[in-house]
């Protein structure tokens, strides 16, 4: 499961099994939350029996780690923590970008975009790291 981690937003997606296909989850607002993200994402991953999470860490266009990419990392090392689980990281500085010319192409405004953007980054995101280790000859 790759998560894309936002100060307002969470975008999810899941692979199968197989890692043939990728679909986005719900998109988790963290305002509308009861529960804290890390309970909701554990809830997730017990019901669609995850074994691996993916979260992405949003470096700055040089490369470099900015604040967003610190909270990333630290939710990252809270959820291998609590739920027990491999976490990878994958660099998706461009995934958003990619999300936003995608949505616009096929004519969402920017307020539809709200809560689809982070959920197709997360897609975006999971493909990306699926084809990387599918070329190196692990699934």
């Amino acid at each position: 499961m790759a998560i894309d981690y936002g100060e307002r937003r969470i975008g999810l997606a899941l692979s199968d099994p197989h890692f043939d296909f990728v679909s986005g989850l719900p998109t988790i607002d963290r305002a509308e939350l009861e529960d804290s993200a890390v309970e909701e994402i554990g809830r997730i991953v017990e019901r669609e029996g995850v074994n691996r999470l993916v979260i992405g860490i949003p470096y700055t266009l040089e490369g470099e780690e900015g604040e967003a990419a610190r909270a990333a990392r630290e939710f990252g090392a809270e959820l291998a923590g609590a739920l027990g689980l491999p976490i990878d990281e994958w660099d998706e500085r461009m995934t958003t970008g990619a999300a936003k010319r995608a949505l616009r192409e096929t004519g969402h405004s920017e307020r539809e975009m709200k809560g689809k953007l982070d959920q197709l980054a997360a897609v975006l995101m999971l493909e990306a790291y699926l084809r990387r280790r599918s070329g190196e000859g692990r699934p």
